[in-house]
């Protein structure tokens, strides 16, 4: 079986795995804290996390840790990750929050200028890749998920993406 064969095979039994959860009786938060378990087991990043966007008492979008998943040896940054006001991070506000896109970044390196403050919160963290997704209802962007590493950089896969975009789509659905 060749390479490309078995990861589209690997993603096909997280694709199962992740459905399986869904249809099981649980709460929201119990289904994101297993899809994240199997994301993190599935793509090997460092840490896999969830922010959902809100409107703080003066009007402005701030983004929420609400979930996330560690690596072995890797701190949890869940609870200094609440209530960030989104414009600190220009790069994600237009790409993720505006433009609905995805966010890959292979290397810290690949990043421009104008995305300074996204450079000194990745070296902040110690982040060496990222790649995230937005979750979208209704037009609207409401948060993203998303992979980091830390150890090392990563080359994110097709089915890295794709297994993003999955459980973006099951938490919309239940939303």
């Amino acid at each position: 079986m060749d390479e490309s064969s078995k990861k589209t095979r690997k993603f096909d039994n997280l694709s199962n795995k992740l459905q399986d959860v869904n249809l099981k009786k649980l709460s929201l938060n119990q289904k994101i804290n297993l899809w994240i378990d199997q994301l993190g087991n599935f793509s090997t990043p460092d840490r896999v996390y969830i922010y959902f966007f809100e409107k703080d008492e003066n009007d402005y979008i701030i983004a929420n840790n609400t979930h996330e998943w560690c690596g072995k040896k890797i701190p949890s940054i869940k609870d200094e990750q609440q209530k960030i006001p989104i414009d600190l991070f220009p790069f994600y506000r237009q790409i993720l929050y505006e433009n609905k896109e995805i966010a890959r970044i292979n290397s810290i390196n690949d990043l421009t200028d104008d995305a300074q403050s996204m450079i000194e919160l990745m070296n902040f963290q110690g982040v060496k890749s990222i790649l995230a997704v937005p979750i979208i209802k209704e037009a609207n962007t409401t948060g993203f998920i998303g992979y980091e590493t830390i150890k090392k950089e990563k080359l994110w896969s097709n089915e890295d993406l794709k297994a993003l975009e999955l459980v973006a789509s099951l938490i919309t659905s239940k939303r």
